[in-house]
């Protein structure tokens, strides 16, 4: 095994896509009207990486949540990379082909993540699980509670979340949050190399549908297990709950419009 320090900036990058056109949680009932009376509970990229024993780890847990970098060797679009590494007054050495190595996130125990899920289209255009206009949600979402909370109004939400991040004294931004908020993009990692990042993770999460807030809190805004605690006040006029059950059960339809500016006026066009 082999150890040290890198010194590590911000790789240039895609930022997260922003779009979505709904923004919904989902838990059991007393966390959903705990977030509705204002409460945003977040754990850190750190606990989610490491998560164990608790109910539900297993979807939430996620090995690379605080990874920034991952890199491999391997044959991809018909270029062979390898990995070497050369100490000061040593040859270079080649590491093997099966050589992994992975940078950490700068301090990910202060890194604080809060996912939502979402209704939106990846940088491709295209909505994941769409089918002829109809999309469905995924049952397995029951494993996370038994109610969602849907936000009905985003733009005051964000507004509202803005605020009490501007007036929090011990909340930091950095480059590593690529812009603090946006989609997940769902990647295949088996055998991948370069940024992963807090807006990247493995294909098999797909199915629900992230949108995650990310910036970092300093030590002494945390709780004693390490979560932060922001109050963003109430929301109970911006938000509705209902049954995963009904949520599930229910396909949208989905009605996807282009407009364009004719005159100053936004003007329907076909698709």
């Amino acid at each position: 095994m082999i150890s040290g320090e890198v010194q590590m900036q911000v790789i240039p990058d895609r930022m997260p896509n922003k779009q979505c056109w709904m923004l919904f949680k989902v838990a059991n009932l007393d966390r959903l009207q705990a977030l509705q009376r204002g409460l945003l509970y977040m754990n850190s990229a750190d606990y989610f990486a490491k998560l164990q024993g608790e109910a539900g780890a297993a979807l939430r847990r996620d090995d690379l949540e605080n990874v920034y970098l991952k890199l491999s060797s391997g044959i991809r679009d018909g270029v062979v990379s390898e990995l070497a590494l050369q100490a000061e007054g040593h040859d270079e050495i080649v590491l093997s082909p099966e050589t992994i190595m992975t940078l950490h996130l700068p301090r990910p125990e202060t890194v604080m993540v809060y996912c939502l899920g979402s209704v939106s289209a990846g940088h491709d255009g295209q909505i994941w699980g769409l089918n002829n206009g109809m999309l469905r949600f995924s049952e397995r979402f029951g494993e996370f509670g038994t109610h969602v909370l849907r936000i009905t109004n985003h733009s005051e939400f964000s507004r509202r979340l803005s605020q009490a991040i501007a007036a929090h004294p011990h909340l930091y931004s950095s480059p590593f949050f690529e812009g603090g908020y946006g989609q997940v993009d769902y990647v295949d990692f088996s055998d991948y190399s370069g940024p992963i990042g807090l807006f990247r993770k493995p294909i098999e999460y797909a199915w629900q549908r992230e949108y995650r807030l990310c910036f970092g809190a300093e030590p002494e805004a945390l709780n004693d297990r390490g979560a932060l605690e922001l109050n963003i006040g109430d929301l109970s006029d911006i938000t509705e709950i209902t049954t995963v059950e009904s949520f599930t059960s229910n396909p949208m339809t989905l009605i996807q419009r282009s407009n364009r500016i004719i005159e100053g006026k936004p003007v329907q066009v076909p698709i």
